[in-house]
Formats: C-alpha cells, structure tokens, sequence
C-alpha cells in the first residue's frame, strides 16, 4: 500500500521550498547515505460484479463497502501477490532553516526498483515532492523517509508506556501513526506502531498498518521495523484490496558503524 496521505504539491511550491538551490544541490556530495534491506510480500485482490449480478454500494464513514445482491455466477475475481527483496539508499543532500531535510531516496528489488525521487523533508514528517512522481514511492520508500524526519521522536520520555500521535489529517483525509514505547536499551528504543488512514470521495479509501520499529534516538534513525498493512479502495462498482508485509533493516550508515 503507497502512502496515499502525502503532500502532493505543484512544482511551483517546491520551487518556493527551494530557492535557486536545485543546480546547487546537485553538485554536493550527500551530507549522509543509509542503506536499508527490505523484504516485501504484497498480495492484491480486485473484485468486480458481473454481469449476471446487481451491487448496491454502500457508504460507511468515510471509506466504501460494497453490498452485492448475488443472482447467477457472482463476481469476477482477480488476485495476484508479489515477494520481493533488495534495499532502498537514501542521500542526504542538505538541511533546511527549519530542521527540515532535502533527500533523495530509491529502492533496488525485484519487479519493485524505483528511481531516486527528491524529497523536502518537514520537522514533523510531513512530504513534499513532485506530484508526477507519485507513482515512483513506494510504501515502504514513505515510511522509511517520514521516519528519518528531524523532528520525528523529539523530546518524547524513553520509558515505557509513552505514547503520542502524529495527526497530519486535512481536508477531509484522515492521517493518524500513533506510536508507544515498549522498551529501551542504551539509545535505542522499540515502538508499537499503527496507522490509520481514510478518504471519501468517488475513489474513496480505508488503510491501517500496524507492526514495530526499533529507533535510534541519538542518530535519529530507524534501525528496524516489521509492519503489516492492509487497504480497501472502492472505483466503481470494482473493489480493490491490497495486503502486504514489509520489513526493513538499517545496513549502512555513513555517520557511523552500527552497532548489534
């Protein structure tokens, strides 16, 4: 499942974000490289009435589930599911005034590579990139960059039962990740993580993930995290269902060795 609540924004304001520093940033070397494995297993279910087959749909908060009045051979079915493994590198290319990031992220995997894509990172994990590439970031791209984000663990206590939320809810989109600690050793600290997400509209959607990560408080980077998802998005009378199981390691860090 591709986060479908990032910032979407049009070049002009990216342009804004970045004044006369594009050309710039291309030539510097990268602040910092990490290099993270992931192992991906993606399932898709697409459901569609047939001919022979009337569908009522109807509307449930703010995602949709179809109601099928079943007559005659029921409903076209069409699942398919992909594994893959490879690593996804992210280049620090500079920081920002306000504790904000700009980075450049891609992922290396079978029948899943993407190409590296710019991203301004906020404080607060909040993506700004380039509409058009949308369709370059994957879901596990997303998560691993919002959680690189400055500002991400702040000054939260490290023991155990802390508990926040990150609501970047707009206009109607429903964004929550709540986050509580389970444990901590030396500077390291293991979260419970979910997420919830939800959209109306005529493709309206409902997604949640839920799963682990393990975080560096003083490198202000995740080391591991295992998450689940699964998403429900209603196009027309055809219902799309997509589950996956991601896991990511850090490899490499160039601020440092990492330690067992």
């Amino acid at each position: 499942m591709a986060r479908c609540a990032l910032a979407l924004v049009p070049l002009v304001v990216i342009a804004v974000l970045l004044p006369c520093r594009a050309d710039a940033v291309e030539a510097l070397r990268p602040l910092r490289t990490l290099t993270f494995d992931c192992a991906v297993s993606v399932s898709s279910r697409r459901e569609t009435p047939s001919d022979a087959q009337t569908s009522r749909i109807a509307r449930m908060g703010k995602g949709f589930a179809v109601v099928s009045d079943k007559s005659g051979s029921g409903e076209d079915d069409v699942a398919t599911k992909l594994d893959a493994k490879g690593s996804i590198s992210v280049d620090v290319l500079s920081a920002t005034d306000d504790a904000g990031l700009v980075l450049e992220v891609a992922e290396d995997a079978a029948e899943r590579t993407r190409p590296k894509v710019r991203i301004v990172l906020g404080p607060d994990g909040m993506l700004l990139y380039d509409p058009a590439n949308a369709v370059n970031l994957t879901e596990e791209e997303v998560a691993v960059v919002r959680w690189l984000a400055r500002g991400f663990y702040g000054d939260h206590p490290r023991d155990p039962g802390t508990a926040w939320t990150v609501d970047q809810s707009a206009n109607g989109h429903v964004d929550l990740e709540h986050y509580r600690v389970l444990s901590h050793d030396r500077d390291r600290v293991t979260l419970g993580y979910a997420l919830e997400e939800k959209a109306g509209g005529a493709s309206g959607y409902d997604a949640t993930r839920e799963g682990s990560l393990v975080y560096d408080t003083v490198l202000v980077v995740p080391v591991k995290a295992t998450f689940l998802s699964s998403s429900r998005r209603q196009i027309g009378p055809t219902l799309n269902t997509t589950r996956s199981t991601i896991t990511l390691t850090l490899t490499a860090d160039s601020f440092g060795k990492l330690r067992s």
